[in-house]
């Protein structure tokens, strides 16, 4: 019989799900979301945020989380995509997450990780020095520690070491270079598998892309039932309906494959669900984002209304940890090298072997 500990493994939390809807959605609004746009991080949401413990939700308390399953981090990270929270949520829980499997303490306040852009030149250059650049940062100016991934170690970097360069994503939040020279590192202890970052990462983008296609299908909704054109809401129109059904469709597809990925997970690396579902997600994005434009015209453009802080967003992580040509040929590659299709498609738990 499982315990406890084993059940909520692989339940999602219907308690935990309502509390950060609703404090989400009473803290992150358009307004806000906005604002950080000009100003950076909402000191203040991010600290209501760490007051109930959210960045780390999902961590073992040992390693100085708060405790939670993986399930339980897929619902604060899908609830605050839902919402266009500004925050480093899903940066500060992978470093975190990084931090703990190499055996070092998870940081404390902001953190975020170095994604492993093909430009980056970061090296060891002695005992426990590192110098070079981490390009494409997320919220690298808002952040204290920087977790990378250099052989099979992670490294954590004090981010006041480093000279951080400027620029933003499309969702108008920080993505910048750090860089360090001579900069003192804590390695971790544990070896680790060098994919690690990249599959977590990916996982977590797809959780995020997949929160915000459902909340782009419920506004989109919400929109074409209440908008009036020649008489009748734009709702009762044919074409409408079919951008209607498509994000309703894209949104439930990609929620499904990203529970299920988290299951697998739970369990097992699942590298093969991980970066297929990546692929799909990114794919159901911009069928969402077109669709949900064609549905609302010039108001989902503007900046007073929600549905482009979503969309932005959207276009955002889809290249984040892998765009789409990346992961088709990644997978395709590995596919073409099974020495059995129909047992790959047969297989309940397939194992690829993806190379990085």
């Amino acid at each position: 019989m499982n315990s406890r500990s084993e059940i909520n493994a692989y339940t999602f939390d219907a308690d935990l799900e309502a509390m950060v809807e609703q404090f989400f959605s009473e803290k992150s609004g358009t307004e806000v979301v906005a604002q950080a746009e000009i100003d950076g991080l909402p000191t203040g949401l991010w600290y209501a945020a760490v007051e109930l413990g959210l960045p780390l939700v999902g961590l073992p308390e040992s390693a100085g989380g708060s405790g939670g399953s993986l399930l339980d981090a897929v619902t604060v990270q899908r609830a605050a995509a839902k919402h266009a929270a500004p925050l480093p949520l899903a940066e500060t829980y992978l470093a975190s997450r990084l931090a703990a499997a190499a055996g070092l303490p998870v940081p404390s306040g902001i953190a975020t990780v170095a994604p492993g852009s093909q430009r980056d030149d970061a090296r060891r250059i002695g005992d426990g020095l590192v110098s070079g650049t981490f390009h494409d940062v997320p919220w690298g100016s808002a952040a204290s520690v920087l977790a990378a991934v250099l052989g099979d170690r992670v490294v954590l970097l004090n981010i006041s070491d480093a000279e951080i360069g400027s620029g933003t994503d499309l969702a108008g939040q920080p993505r910048e270079s750090l860089t360090f020279s001579e900069a003192r590192t804590v390695d971790g202890e544990n070896p680790v598998d060098p994919r690690i970052l990249g599959r977590l990462g990916a996982f977590l983008r797809s959780v995020q892309m997949a929160g915000a296609m459902e909340a782009v299908s419920t506004l989109t909704r919400r929109y074409v039932s209440e908008r009036v054109q020649f008489g009748r809401p734009v709702a009762q129109f044919q074409a409408v309906q079919q951008h209607v059904v498509t994000l309703a469709q894209m949104a439930s597809m990609s929620t499904l494959a990203v529970d299920r990925t988290a299951h697998a997970l739970a369990s097992r690396d699942a590298d093969f669900e991980v970066y297929a579902t990546k692929l799909v997600i990114s794919q159901n994005a911009l069928a969402s984002v077109r669709a949900a434009h064609q549905a609302h015209g010039a108001i989902g453009m503007t900046r007073e209304y929600r549905l482009q802080q979503l969309t932005r967003r959207l276009h955002a992580w889809r290249s984040g940890f892998g765009d789409e040509i990346a992961l088709a040929t990644q997978l395709g590659t590995a596919v073409a090298a099974t020495p059995s299709l129909p047992r790959l498609i047969t297989d309940p738990q397939p194992t690829l072997e993806l190379k990085s």
